[in-house]
């Protein structure tokens, strides 16, 4: 090899340095290796040259890509592990758990591609293990699976199954409360809490109406059998006015946000919140993780999605219309109390319904009760 051509080599691994700076896993394709402006426009077949001395070096690692070939960079600390092995299968059996990166390989993955024997196997896996090249580790998919990874790497979430795994089992209680804090984040900044002041105010009070006395005049007898009658029916004797039953109302209740609300909070601000409360403690919380609990929560149809321009918060849905059984019927988060079609009509519910009656004292065209129903 020339000097220039060993000077050429090394700008190009330096020019791959660079461009990996913010992407370790970065791929290069030729066009990427060639776009890095280190040889002559065109000049392939000195790039092909240079990438095949790189590779011979392994100080760039061939990649089967969904475009084609493509190379991963691999620093000269990597590259002079492969010095230290001795034989021919060691460095085929530690190329394929280097490139399997943090997924890992399976040891009968790597007898097939290699056609080894088992004997061969354990031999070069056995002097990797002992050398620290290597380790062995298994995965929530299948314990009894032999898998292997280069040492200083950390399994990847789909092996391990992230924070979510404890010890290759499924964490529902961490799930659990994860869920709760996050649903509690979505409440409590998606809604505003209200608490009824109104006291003895707040009752319902009928207007002053007479008492029920004995129907006057010459009425009817279905006139006489109904439950309605006309205010002037009723004796002038019996005066005084009548309280309705005081109505319940509830202390504190839930109201969702008017519309056009943009604060409603996203993926990111309820990571934020979580890493910030160290509620994880020892657990790497992301935002994909979270995206996860998120995404269950719409599922369940506890949450719903609400865009704010180029951003997706999130609110919570009516309890009202949601299983009843994720909260207590007597919470503040049943923005209502829990009904039927019927009894929120305000005829189902109503003190004075005895009284209505089209041009009497008490009709629906002029119920306040439907006028607060409507609004």
């Amino acid at each position: 090899m020339d000097d220039e051509t060993s000077i050429l080599k090394s700008q190009l691994y330096d020019a791959c340095q660079d461009a990996c700076a913010s992407n370790p896993e970065k791929l290069f394709s030729q066009e990427d290796l060639m776009g890095l402006n280190v040889l002559p426009p065109k000049d392939i077949k000195r790039l092909l040259q240079l990438i095949q001395l790189l590779t011979k070096e392994r100080l760039l690692a061939p990649v089967h890509f969904h475009n084609g070939l493509a190379w991963r960079l691999r620093t000269e600390a990597d590259a002079a592990k492969y010095k230290q092995l001795n034989t021919e299968d060691q460095m085929l059996v530690y190329e394929i758990i280097d490139l399997a990166g943090a997924e890992g390989a399976w040891q009968q993955d790597i007898k097939k591609r290699l056609n080894l024997q088992d004997n061969a196997l354990r031999k070069a896996l056995k002097e990797l293990e002992s050398k620290r090249f290597v380790h062995q580790f298994t995965t929530v998919e299948n314990a009894t699976k032999k898998m292997w990874i280069k040492t200083g790497l950390q399994p990847s979430a789909r092996a391990t199954g992230g924070p979510w795994f404890t010890d290759q089992y499924l964490d529902e209680a961490f799930i659990d409360v994860l869920q709760s804090v996050v649903m509690r984040l979505i409440k409590e900044k998606g809604s505003y809490r209200t608490t009824d002041k109104r006291g003895a105010a707040a009752r319902s009070v009928s207007p002053v109406l007479p008492k029920k006395g004995v129907i006057k005049g010459g009425l009817s007898e279905a006139a006489i059998k109904s439950k309605k009658r006309a205010a002037d029916a009723m004796s002038k004797d019996d005066g005084g006015p009548v309280t309705a039953p005081a109505s319940k109302f509830r202390g504190t209740v839930r109201i969702p946000l008017p519309a056009g609300y943009t604060d409603y909070p996203t993926t990111e601000e309820i990571t934020e919140s979580l890493v910030e409360s160290q509620i994880a403690k020892g657990q790497p919380l992301k935002t994909e993780h979270v995206q996860e609990l998120i995404d269950i929560l719409v599922w369940e149809n506890r949450i719903e999605e609400v865009r704010m321009g180029d951003r997706v918060g999130y609110r919570a849905v009516r309890i009202t219309k949601q299983n009843p059984e994720y909260v207590k019927v007597d919470s503040e988060d049943f923005w209502e109390p829990r009904t039927n079609g019927l009894t929120t009509v305000p005829c189902g519910k109503c003190p004075v319904f005895e009284l209505c009656e089209e041009g009497g004292p008490v009709w629906a065209g002029g119920c306040e009760y439907f006028d607060k129903w409507l609004a």
